[in-house]
């Protein structure tokens, strides 16, 4: 519901996915549900109501970066890991932890969700500004 397997893919790489299934089988649709209902219930606590068809984009992007930390560290423990600057895991690590503030947040309501826009501005659309009159005239039309 507010993630996809194809979703984890912009995260980590559709092998490490495959990887994770072939070691242990339903691996990633595990984690999927997991960080499905943990989020369910972080939206309750928080107050918030979202419908499945106006899932924010803040939502789908923590339960996409949790989902797929837990998919790829159940077959490495380097990801666990951040000794050394050189750990290839590194960024999904940050992603990770940033995720898991951001569900801490939307869990005591400090995050504001905006529903996706169903109408985004279109190339046509005109912006009119509105100015006073200048207060000097047109003295600095000699400069």
């Amino acid at each position: 519901m507010y993630c996809t397997r194809a979703e984890l893919t912009d995260h980590v790489l559709e092998e490490y996915l495959t990887a994770a299934d072939n070691k242990k089988a339903e691996t990633v649709a595990t984690a999927i549900s997991n960080i499905e209902a943990e989020m369910t219930e972080a939206l309750n606590c928080g107050g918030y109501t979202i419908t499945p068809d106006s899932i924010p984009a803040t939502v789908k992007k923590v339960c996409a970066v949790i989902a797929a930390y837990n998919s790829v560290s159940a077959i490495t423990s380097l990801i666990k890991t951040s000794a050394n600057s050189e750990n290839v895991w590194l960024p999904l690590q940050r992603k990770f932890e940033r995720a898991e503030k951001t569900l801490d947040q939307i869990r005591e309501g400090k995050v504001r969700l905006a529903a996706p826009e169903a109408d985004s501005a279109q190339p046509n659309d005109t912006v009119v500004v509105v100015t006073p009159p200048s207060k000097f005239g047109d003295c600095w039309s000699k400069f």
